[in-house]
């Protein structure tokens, strides 16, 4: 083959690796928004390649994972994905998901049973069909016997976030979030409640690579760099996992 030709087929390699080099699309639950943000804040510093995220409930994030054709790693409960009709071929794990009581500055409470007094009237949870933490928080509430105490109480918000919204707004007085997004709002909420992990199934939270995508080098590269990179592992410590 002629020099020349030799060196338009590099080229156009090399033009074709960074076209798909530089964008990586991860799907998350919108409960860990401001964690991916962090850790791909990190990345595209310190790589710069670029990484697209999508968020919303976890049936929003599975639609867009199965149909989108674009999204190669989603962030969820191992289990869940696991079980899924999409096709993972590995998983990276992330840490134990943390369900807490988060409340008002005008609240307080010492134990979840707290929530049963009568100067709380507005508690909110996600939705359990289409969320790790809705799920989670019907657990517990059934488990613990709270239910039947709480539930003309309750009211359902599509997310985490917007839990934690409403609550900074006075719509709410208490809601069943992450422990992430309650750390990252602690200081302008009253506080949060850590409940008893032994009254819902654990929550593995891990992040699936797509089959398909996981021989791609921006793949890889992410990957290694979730698992590897001392500034990722501060972050996620940092948002309690």
């Amino acid at each position: 083959m002629p020099r020349f030709l030799i060196l338009l087929v590099m080229t156009i390699n090399i033009l074709v690796s960074s076209a798909f080099g530089d964008t990586l699309t991860i799907a998350a639950g919108a409960g860990y928004k401001r964690m991916v943000g962090d850790i791909i804040h990190a990345y595209e510093n310190k790589t710069g390649h670029k990484v697209v995220p999508i968020y919303g409930d976890m049936k929003q994030v599975m639609t867009q994972a199965r149909t989108g054709e674009t999204v190669a790693l989603v962030l969820g409960e191992h289990d869940f994905l696991k079980a899924s009709d999409i096709s993972f071929a590995s998983f990276c794990n992330l840490g134990k998901g943390i369900l807490v009581i988060a409340f008002g500055k005008n609240v307080k409470l010492n134990k979840p049973g707290d929530l049963t007094e009568k100067e709380i009237s507005r508690i909110a949870m996600a939705n359990p069909d289409k969320t790790i933490y809705g799920k989670a928080a019907n657990e517990f509430l059934q488990n613990s016997g709270l239910y039947k105490q709480l539930h003309t109480k309750l009211s359902r918000i599509p997310t985490c976030p917007k839990i934690l919204e409403s609550l900074l707004g006075g719509e709410i007085q208490a809601g069943f979030v992450n422990l992430t997004e309650a750390i990252y709002l602690k200081d302008r909420i009253g506080g949060y409640l850590i409940v008893d992990q032994k009254k819902y199934t654990p929550i593995k939270l891990v992040i699936g690579v797509i089959k398909g995508f996981d021989n791609r080098p921006e793949t890889i590269q992410f990957v290694n760099f979730l698992e590897n990179d001392p500034d990722i592992k501060s972050i996620i410590t940092e948002s309690g996992l």
